[in-house]
């Protein structure tokens, strides 16, 4: 029977590379950014309707959704899957905790410096003109912006219920839970140390290490499905194939918005 493990955490902190890379051990098969949590979401949530509470046949309603990762990885060849998705925001959480039950949750968090974070939304931004960032912010009416477009597009990839926003606060709720079965990978650590770094993810996971090579980094793909980015208008999960390396940034990230998003890596205060 395959084990289940996960993978959370920030957008552009090297969740594709570190798929990539796991990917190469035959044993392993990393999903792309998953569907499952919403299908887990919008199957609780049928719960509420009203044929349901007619009939409020729980056993048999709570059987189907706990066999969805089951039935949904039946076909995938591997030992091991890291299923990578939201699972960290407090109700996905409850929401895996409930019907992952009979299954030991590990979680890896990947974690990076907000800054950092918002130069690669802003490096994506710059370079692709259709990318999504800048059609929302092609949206604001442009009378009621104070800062220049630049500013005004951090701010939107800050804004409240962002993808960076819910994963703070995912996070910062996470700590002040009762779960720990967690370990927070550093963005700097895997490109720096990928070897160290990895070695800790298959002890966290319990798998047995596994000599990867980390200047041979491939696209991703699994099961021979590849990303589709053209809704978001850039290429956001497009890896320097080769030697594992930090991408460079055209954009210098102003100084107002370095004020503003500065410190907020509180997962690093212990």
């Amino acid at each position: 029977m395959k084990k289940i493990y996960f993978i959370s955490g920030f957008p552009r902190a090297g969740n594709t590379v570190l798929s990539s890379i796991l990917n190469q051990n035959k044993k392993i098969k990393t999903t792309a950014h998953s569907i499952l949590p919403d299908v887990v979401y919008k199957l609780h949530r049928l719960k509420e309707l009203n044929i349901y509470k007619n009939f409020p046949d729980q056993n048999s309603f709570d059987n189907l959704i706990e066999n969805t990762f089951t039935s949904y990885y039946k076909d995938w060849d591997c030992e091991y899957i890291i299923e990578r998705g939201d699972w960290i925001t407090p109700y996905n959480l409850k929401l895996l905790k409930k019907y992952f039950k009979n299954n030991e949750i590990k979680i890896v968090i990947l974690v990076r410096d907000i800054l950092d974070i918002i130069g690669s939304y802003l490096n994506l931004s710059t370079r692709n003109p259709l990318f999504y960032i800048n059609r929302m912010y092609e949206q604001k009416d442009k009378q009621e912006l104070i800062f220049e477009s630049i500013e005004e597009k951090a701010d939107i990839i800050m804004e409240k219920n962002s993808y960076v926003h819910t994963v703070l606060y995912s996070i910062k709720h996470l700590l002040k839970s009762d779960f720990k079965n967690y370990i927070f990978v550093e963005y700097n650590d895997l490109i720096s140390d990928p070897k160290k770094t990895l070695d800790r993810i298959y002890n966290f996971y319990d798998i047995k290490n596994y000599n990867h090579d980390f200047n041979n980094i491939k696209q991703f793909e699994v099961n021979g499905v590849k990303y589709n980015d053209d809704f978001v208008g850039a290429n956001m999960h497009t890896l320097t194939e080769g030697k594992i390396k930090r991408n460079l940034y055209q954009v210098k990230v102003p100084k107002r918005v370095v004020s503003k998003y500065s410190n907020l890596e509180f997962w690093k205060n212990g």
